[in-house]
């Protein structure tokens, strides 16, 4: 058998009430304790065990329900319910003459909810599982309820927060912005009254969505008028919803589950999208990208460099690319390894791209050890200077593998499109043969070396 999930302490005057309520809160797991009027319930609750939460009539003989609370908020009591952090046992009020009157008493005592007589199958369990296990749909949600009403706020206040909701609270609508500013991504709804002190509820909202620009944020508007002009102006400074005072609690949480749920889906569609576009553009990147060396593949190469060139042409611009080897790699590869020879492709790439200017100019591996360097708006002249520079680079400095330095040194043919010439032809090919011819020479002539011939 499974243990108690909770100690409740029914008090009822009526033998009939009692049964009732235990037997439900009993089929939910509960272990029920009865008392038949409020000096039977001090007793209860001034013991080593004292109950997780009670339900209270309110008319009963010797000691009534809001006495009964009122004894139980004192210290000589409270301290028996060390189980909370304020020493306060959630009190839940049964009665048959549910007043709005008797609601705001209730509430300024600490109670937590009320329920009618005759109540109806399930309801007892539902609020007393509401407090005692806070619902999982709302935890983590936090409102800010904004009210120059203390009781109207705190009422408020507990019917969130018995939804295992967690409430902040501002006494008019400037505290709610400040209290908004300070916590942009913590509060998920925002319930306000109409009519505050120093910001009322129709310049917070359009502080919310036009001075902060949170235009998700759910905010109800809570108001005493019913004037149908008044509330389409609730609407228009962006309001979501609104409610006419007073209301019933359930239509409150009715709205609020409704609009905490939509921007929970508008949330996490958002986050889908986001999640999405970043996937895509992972693939897209690994789909141009080498693998090894984390430069431009060949496919991208390809295509890539017939746009550059075609731009160009368009705008009347040089372009310059660089063809650039590896001198001796097999030697790599069989003195340190296949691993070494991927390091050394690795870090020569690195080299290369620390040289070349940001955003403009692009390397891409051409094949094995051959990289293509492209130089949009660089002439041959110019392109020769950076070809020099790479050169020295990648010679100057020794690459560290496995308590070893791998000395290498790398081999440069350059041509390059000048706007002037004519434009006739396959140009791409053509410039990658004469870069290819000009790389050709350089290994010819005794590697690590620099040649260039214009297009």
């Amino acid at each position: 058998m499974n243990e108690p999930s909770g100690r409740i302490l029914v008090v009822d005057d009526s033998q009939m009430i009692r049964m009732q309520i235990r037997e439900e809160l009993e089929e939910g797991g509960y272990d029920v304790i009865e008392a038949r009027n409020g000096l039977e319930a001090l007793i209860h609750a001034a013991t080593a065990s004292p109950p997780d939460l009670i339900t209270l009539d309110i008319e009963m003989p010797k000691l009534n329900g809001f006495d009964t609370c009122r004894k139980l908020r004192d210290a000589s009591y409270a301290r028996f319910f060390k189980n909370s952090d304020d020493h306060r046992v959630p009190i839940i009020f049964i009665t048959g003459n549910d007043t709005l009157e008797d609601r705001k008493k209730g509430f300024e005592l600490g109670a937590v909810d009320f329920i009618s007589k005759p109540f109806q199958k399930g309801e007892i369990l539902t609020a007393v599982n509401k407090i005692l296990r806070q619902s999982v749909m709302h935890r983590g949600i936090c409102a800010l309820v904004a009210d120059d009403n203390v009781v109207a706020r705190k009422i408020t206040s507990l019917c969130l927060s018995r939804e295992g909701i967690d409430v902040h609270e501002a006494e008019n609508g400037q505290k709610a912005y400040e209290i908004i500013t300070q916590s942009l991504d913590r509060i998920d709804i925002v319930i306000t009254d109409l009519m505050m002190p120093e910001m009322d509820g129709m310049q917070l909202c359009r502080q919310i969505r036009q001075g902060l620009g949170m235009l998700d944020i759910p905010i109800i508007v809570l108001t005493a008028m019913s004037d149908l002009s008044e509330i389409l102006e609730v609407f228009k400074v962006g309001a979501s919803d609104y409610l006419i005072k007073p209301y019933a609690k359930e239509e409150l949480l009715a709205r609020i589950n409704v609009h905490i749920e939509r921007n929970r889906i508008n949330r996490e569609l958002r986050t889908t999208i986001r999640l999405l576009k970043e996937a895509n553009e992972k693939i897209e990147k690994l789909s141009i990208m080498d693998p090894l060396t984390g430069c431009f593949n060949r496919g991208y190469l390809n295509s890539q460099l017939g746009k550059e060139i075609k731009r160009a042409v368009r705008y009347g611009k040089p372009l310059s690319i660089i063809l650039s080897d590896i001198d001796h790699f097999k030697r790599v590869n069989d003195v340190y390894g296949h691993q070494a020879g991927d390091h050394v492709l690795i870090r020569f790439v690195e080299i290369i791209q620390h040289v070349l200017r940001n955003d403009v100019d692009w390397i891409g591996r051409y094949g094995g050890e051959e990289f293509l360097i492209v130089l949009p708006d660089t002439l041959v002249a110019s392109a020769t200077i950076v070809a020099e520079k790479l050169r020295k680079a990648v010679s100057c400095e020794p690459i560290p593998w496995d308590n070893h330095e791998i000395a290498i040194t790398s081999s440069f043919g350059l041509t390059g499109y000048d706007s002037v010439q004519e434009s006739n032809g396959p140009i791409v090919e053509k410039m990658i043969t004469i870069a290819d011819e000009n790389l050709y020479e350089a290994k010819k002539h005794g590697r690590n070396q620099v040649v260039s011939r214009p297009y």
